[in-house]
């Protein structure tokens, strides 16, 4: 009779139920979840009620009563496997127009990378040394979470909730939304550096007609990436994990109805404090600014997202949308 040793774990079967509710998985995935681990901070593989007791370790446990998140842990298991199977894209060959000005651009990520990857798809790589320099910003609780869930699909993070508190105990911003210090970088190689908190102005600053509003993933798509990259960093070098996030998974990711991030309530007092700073800082200090230098202060009627831990997607939700990427993996040919 089998022992418990050689069994499937409970996270892997319960995992695999709840594929085959979802839909028709593609072949060979349930052998790849059966044998997956269940890597990152949780139990180790837990054996099956009746699969018989050991005195030491986790004891067996009824599958159905496991909490979304060790089910999570297998499903990033192997969707990293699909995303360094997938490799790292070839950039298409563009060819760029010369004879428009280049700029360099800065700040808040997700506004700087959806702003780039315009300019580039039109023939408008960003410039070299010299070039003017935008430093793109806004309220300060957007560009913090835009700041994690970049991340999340770069090189991975702590938790959004526990990234936050590393920030507001040391009581300082990262860097890529320090607007006045990013200014004051970009100031040794370019005599042009502009801080633009008013995107409506972005398009006449960069000489184009318009520019697509910026793409920020949910709460759900930022947290799963966060978890797939832990694993994909254990498989690749950690250059190419970023290539893999960024350009194999990002572009990829299916779209959710989730809102990303929001900053919970027990932040905010620090946030507008932080805030308060940097727009004296940027009144004060003769930065060129483009745009009300306040408009980094959150406004009083942002709330954090209700449902759930406030701001954070539930663990429910990241595992419905890893579900959902493994039962239909028609994601792998998009992008």
């Amino acid at each position: 009779m089998p022992t418990a040793r050689v069994l499937p774990g409970a996270q892997q079967l319960e995992l695999l139920r709840r594929l085959n509710l979802a839909g028709r998985a593609p072949d060979g995935l349930a052998d790849r979840v059966l044998t997956a681990a269940a890597p990152g901070r949780g139990k180790p593989d837990l054996a099956l009620v009746g699969a018989g007791r050991s005195p030491y370790g986790p004891q067996p446990v009824d599958p159905a009563l496991l909490p979304p998140d060790e089910l999570v842990r297998v499903a990033t298991s192997v969707l990293a496997e699909d995303v360094v199977a997938l490799g790292v894209p070839t950039p298409p060959r563009r060819l760029n127009r010369f004879w428009h000005r280049r700029h360099r651009l800065a700040g808040d990520p997700i506004e700087v990378a959806g702003v780039r990857d315009h300019l580039t798809s039109h023939g408008r790589s960003p410039g070299g040394p010299g070039a003017p320099v935008l430093v793109l910003g806004g309220p300060l609780d957007q560009m913090l979470a835009d700041v994690w869930s970049r991340r999340c699909f770069e090189r991975g993070s702590f938790g959004w909730l526990e990234w936050l508190r590393f920030w507001q105990q040391r009581d300082e911003l990262p860097p890529r939304i320090d607007l006045a210090a990013v200014a004051d970088r970009h100031r040794a190689q370019s005599p042009d550096v502009r801080v633009v908190l008013d995107r409506s102005q972005l398009p006449d600053l960069l000489a184009v007609r318009r520019l697509p509003p910026p793409v920020r993933p949910g709460a759900d798509a930022a947290e799963l990436a966060r978890r797939i990259a832990t694993v994909v960093g254990l498989l690749v070098p950690p250059d190419e994990r970023a290539a893999l996030m960024t350009h194999t998974l990002l572009p990829r990711m299916p779209a959710t109805t989730t809102p990303p991030v929001a900053l919970p309530a027990e932040h905010r007092a620090w946030v507008k404090a932080a805030a308060e700073r940097m727009a004296r800082q940027l009144s004060r200090a003769g930065y060129a600014v483009v745009g009300d230098p306040r408009a980094v202060v959150p406004a009083e009627s942002a709330a954090p997202v209700a449902a759930g831990p406030p701001g954070v997607a539930s663990g429910q939700q990241v595992l419905d949308l890893a579900v959902r990427m493994l039962v239909d993996d028609t994601w792998k040919g998009q992008g």
